[in-house]
């Protein structure tokens, strides 16, 4: 026969400091674990959901970022040539870019690097998303610049209107623009020639992106087919825009639950602690009761239940707490270092559905590990043991 689930609930009532105490403790491991795993999530979101699937990233053989390649002008000509390359009204949808990093103050204190990125007038075709919702594109030529939302919203003094000093020239922001949340949000844009002119990169390039005429994949594999036969074309390699996207994602995606998991584990064994703490003082407290649930009939079994039932029920209040207060921080914006390229990434908290899922089981986890001994201590006592006066 089973102990009534009321009894449970009225228990957790009656002993309310120790209750709370050890559903405070699963809600502050809930809030860490969701909000941590929200932050990978949001980065990993924008990262990923950067590039276009129809285009094709070209560097250099070897090189996993743009800030680590070099593509000559020679080899960007050729790709640019291929029957690969799609068209539209005639001419090809390809962008032979340069991009370097620079540092600058973040509004709140501190230095963060920006990216710079020289294009050509016809990059808003080629790139995904990409539009402007404030003031005008850059003129060809001209110290003006345009620069992502995202970057405005961290960078300390630069907005529209505003100056920006980057190498020799003193560049005008003229524009904002979005790029459907992706890390090109992040970037700041100038004309490509006046940009290699003014960092002395003449005769090279960081990327070539191009709208691939049919599949991205295919695309991409015939162009790297043609790097073991082409001389020039032995110094490159090709990948879809979204799997060179992807790959900066996992790096900081990873490490960030990693580092997660280790401080949501040694957070985890205090409240684990702290929840076997208030059961063992509720099995304390409550001997006498014990001892007329077994003298009742019930069975060692029915009370070993009873108290798990008190400890799960303690883990999915601290569940609820904690993933009640991680909502808030979902849609906040912040922003970091991507490690891949080394510059600031803006990106917002993601708490999803299956992260709320899994902090729920990670606390009813906790409640079932901190309530077993002391629930089994419970089940093992004798009722004359039980009854008897202290």
């Amino acid at each position: 026969m089973a102990i009534p689930v009321i009894y449970s609930v009225r228990s957790i009532a009656v002993r309310k400091g120790s209750s709370a105490m050890a559903v405070g403790g699963i809600a502050l491991v809930v809030v860490v674990f969701v909000t941590l795993l929200s932050l990978a999530a949001g980065f990993r979101k924008v990262v990923e959901t950067s590039g276009s699937p129809k285009n094709v990233i070209v560097l250099r053989k070897g090189a996993d970022a743009e800030l680590q390649s070099q593509v000559v002008r020679d080899a960007a000509r050729v790709v640019g040539e291929l029957p690969i390359v799609a068209e539209e009204g005639g001419v090809k949808l390809v962008v032979f870019e340069s991009v370097l990093i620079l540092a600058r103050p973040k509004r709140g204190g501190g230095e963060t690097n920006v990216t710079v990125r020289g294009v050509p007038p016809n990059a808003p075709a080629v790139h995904a998303d990409v539009r402007l919702t404030e003031g005008r594109w850059y003129t060809p030529g001209s110290s003006e610049a345009v620069l992502g939302v995202g970057l405005a919203r961290r960078l300390q003094d630069v907005g529209l209107g505003q100056t920006m000093t980057v190498g020799r020239n003193t560049w005008h922001i003229v524009g904002l623009f979005e790029a459907g949340g992706s890390a090109l949000e992040s970037e700041l844009w100038m004309d490509r020639d006046l940009f290699q002119s003014s960092f002395h990169r003449d005769g090279v390039f960081q990327s070539v992106l191009f709208r691939a005429a049919g599949s991205a994949s295919e695309a991409a594999e015939r162009l790297n087919a043609l790097t073991e036969t082409d001389l020039r074309l032995r110094s490159v390699q090709a990948m879809t825009e979204k799997e060179y996207y992807r790959k900066q994602a996992k790096l900081m995606a990873d490490l960030i639950t990693v580092v997660g998991g280790l401080l949501t584990t040694i957070m985890s064994i205090g409240a684990i602690a702290g929840a076997m703490n208030t059961m063992y003082a509720a099995v304390s407290q409550r001997k006498r009761e014990i001892g007329c649930l077994l003298a009742m009939g019930f069975t060692p079994e029915a009370v070993w239940l009873a108290f798990m039932v008190e400890s799960l029920m303690l883990a999915a209040l601290g569940a609820a707490l904690g993933c009640a207060v991680s909502l808030w921080f979902n849609g906040m914006k912040t922003g970091m270092t991507n490690w891949a390229t080394f510059s600031e990434t803006a990106f917002e908290f993601l708490v999803t559905p299956k992260i709320l899922a899994t902090a729920t089981v990670l606390s009813l986890a906790m409640g079932f590990v901190g309530g077993a001994l002391p629930a089994f201590r419970a089940a093992r006592m004798k009722v004359v043991d039980a009854l008897r006066r202290a």
